[in-house]
């Protein structure tokens, strides 16, 4: 079982001479949950460099997870499989909450670190978050993010998880009108210079 260990954030503008190593369209459905474990299924189609696709049956438990008072360091553990596109197809049929759609891309940074920058659509669309995955919870509290991130968003609020319970109108209500008019210039900016979205 693998730990994964996070941290989450706004992004304020994107990075000069920026280098992107994948991008990726992610499908996602919750198929179950309870207080400490989640289940989902992912559908992954590659866009860049490559153009596969993968489905991916994911078990997510807090375990033993602690989190500090904002709930800026996620702390949790994950067991992924590769599954076929038919048992994601029927395993998909069963979610219980909203189907997440985003972009994201995979943005190397210094300490082989890497930014998952994330573009979400559908309902979700205006919303953009950067998260950070760390080898151990040292790293993650020594970490020091680079300028064109922004403010740390935390997990209590934006998780996935809590993303696929609401409305459009419910996770607006949870950020400022300038997170989003802000995001709404990057993700401009993406399609503008990048041509991503």
């Amino acid at each position: 079982m693998k730990q994964e260990i996070e941290r989450k954030y706004a992004v304020d503008n994107l990075p000069k001479d920026m280098k992107i190593e994948r991008i990726v369209d992610i499908e996602q459905n919750v198929i179950y949950k309870d207080i400490n474990t989640m289940i989902r299924v992912r559908k992954i189609q590659e866009k860049y460099p490559n153009n596969k696709v993968n489905y991916i049956y994911t078990l997510k438990t807090k375990g033993d997870i602690e989190y500090n008072n904002n709930y800026n360091v996620a702390k949790k553990y994950e067991i992924e499989n590769e599954i076929e596109k038919e048992q994601y197809e029927e395993l998909a049929k069963r979610k219980i909450s909203n189907t997440i759609n985003k972009i994201r891309i995979l943005i190397p940074i210094e300490n082989n670190l890497k930014v998952e920058m994330d573009v979400y659509k559908g309902y979700l669309e205006g919303l953009l978050t950067a998260e950070i995955e760390f080898q151990n919870e040292q790293e993650a509290n020594k970490f020091d993010k680079p300028n064109w991130l922004g403010e740390e968003l935390g997990y209590k609020v934006l998780s996935n998880r809590r993303l696929a319970e609401m409305t459009r109108e419910e996770w607006q209500e949870k950020v400022t009108k300038e997170f989003i008019e802000n995001n709404q210039k990057v993700i401009s900016q993406l399609e503008k210079d990048y041509n991503i979205i």
